[in-house]
């Protein structure tokens, strides 16, 4: 009896468990992802290393067809795969006697893909991931890792195997793709630019921007963004409050004693007459528009600036620029870079340079509801 009670239930959470599947599903279609992490060795055998240098890291059925993903176990990107399964390599050299990461085939065994992304656009990694999220949205996701950028691609079975889009490069987050209750699908990507100047690619401005699929695209999610704002708290406050101190004081250090900021830089003779060679400016000139604006972007002002207004509070991102800034800035003004000549040109320039970010629009909307107290920050002080 207790036997035929333990069978009902399994049966019960058996049919639960379908009939969510399938409310999952229905969102675009109703095919179904099954896969094996079998781990096996393919390819030649290497006599230098007594062993196969190619493995196939799992197979997956979607749908009507069948891919298998493959690593090359010598490839220098190999380790962007650890020991995940599901995850497919190519070797990084020329003639390898096997350079294919994944092999797509379809119900009557008939190849269809050989490395997936060869056949679509290349270029967009060195490794390619199932990702988890194939198991709860109604798509196979695949994530390239590795070049530039990473990304994900979203592939269906019908009515044949095919990418329905890419997105990317993805942020930082790691969040993957995400649902909320409402069973809408969700991305965070990355968005990089450069601060107005364009100094260097090491001064570069990083913000994420929220993704939903709409109709087989992905659109801005400006109230899934809204919901997700950080909500900064006190310690926050004192944490951006110190950082607009530093920078306060390396700038009034830079106006008053310039030889002591610059003699600070263990390098600075190199860089000096590099820079100064290189840009065709006077020593003042050198000082003000690359040691100290550099010095400033490392201290992370531009950084702390832009988060701030992605989350919504241009407020407080308007009080550190001044917290900053002193009024001294303006003393050097001649030497300054021009769009930064003084303090209030260069709140113009940061205020222009703001809307042509890209998601402005949807940056802009987060920022309806910005707090008007003009001096949090400075009250968080201890």
């Amino acid at each position: 009896m207790q036997s035929m009670k333990k069978l009902l239930f399994i049966l019960l959470l058996l049919t639960n468990l379908l009939i969510k599947a399938d409310d999952l599903y229905s969102i675009n279609s109703n095919l179904s992802l099954t896969c094996d992490p079998t781990f096996s060795e393919v390819g030649e055998y290497d006599l230098d290393s007594f062993g196969f240098i190619v493995a196939s890291t799992g197979i997956c059925q979607f749908g009507e067809y069948q891919i298998e993903f493959f690593k090359n176990l010598r490839a220098g990107t190999a380790h962007l795969c650890d020991d995940q399964p599901y995850c497919g390599v190519q070797a990084d050299w020329k003639g390898a006697s096997w350079n294919i990461d994944t092999i797509v085939k379809d119900s009557s065994g008939t190849i269809v893909f050989e490395n997936i992304f060869d056949d679509y656009e290349g270029g967009y990694g060195d490794a390619i991931l199932l990702d988890p999220s194939s198991f709860t949205i109604p798509y196979l996701v695949l994530q390239t890792k590795g070049g530039r950028h990473n990304y994900f691609h979203l592939f269906s079975a019908k009515p044949n195997f095919h990418k329905v889009l890419s997105i990317g490069p993805l942020s930082y987050s790691n969040k993957g793709i995400y649902t909320n209750n409402l069973k809408q699908i969700f991305v965070d990507i990355g968005v990089t630019t450069l601060p107005p100047d364009h100094p260097s690619m090491a001064n570069i401005v990083y913000y994420p921007i929220t993704m939903k699929l709409v109709d087989n695209h992905f659109v801005p999610a400006v109230e899934q963004m809204k919901s997700d704002l950080k909500v900064y708290t006190k310690d926050d406050m004192q944490k951006i409050y110190t950082q607009a101190e530093q920078i306060n004081a390396l700038i009034t250090k830079y106006v008053f004693n310039p030889e002591v900021a610059v003699a600070d830089d263990e390098e600075w003779e190199w860089r000096f007459d590099k820079i100064k060679t290189h840009y065709q400016l006077s020593v003042l000139e050198t000082v003000y528009q690359k040691f100290m604006l550099g010095d400033i972007y490392q201290l992370g002002f531009m950084r702390t600036f832009i988060s701030l207004v992605r989350e919504g509070r241009i407020d407080l991102a308007w009080e550190f620029f001044d917290l900053a800034i002193p009024s001294a800035y303006d003393k050097r003004q001649e030497y300054n870079l021009p769009i930064y000549r003084n303090k209030k040109i260069m709140k113009e320039t940061i205020n222009n340079w703001l809307t042509s970010l890209e998601y402005w629009d949807e940056i802009e909307q987060l920022n309806e509801e910005s707090f008007s107290n003009e001096t949090a920050i400075e009250k968080a002080k201890k």
